[in-house]
């Protein structure tokens, strides 16, 4: 569907309106991503900026194997 604001020569708006439509999730795709938020809104999850994912997936690594 066009964007009223869109304008003909806005190629961002235009790949935007030619983008596939993503599905929505399933019930237990959807149960997962409450849990997570809720996990992440009550201080139980580890939040990892992106520069440091590699080290602490190899962290976690270590803690599964030792």
């Amino acid at each position: 569907m066009p964007r009223p604001d869109a304008s003909p020569s806005d190629p961002i708006l235009a790949a935007l309106d030619r983008a596939p439509r993503v599905q929505r999730l399933t019930p237990e795709q959807r149960a997962e991503l409450e849990r997570d938020l809720a996990d992440i809104a009550a201080g139980r999850a580890r939040l990892v900026a992106h520069e440091d994912l590699p080290r602490a997936l190899e962290e976690l690594a270590r803690g599964r194997d030792g």
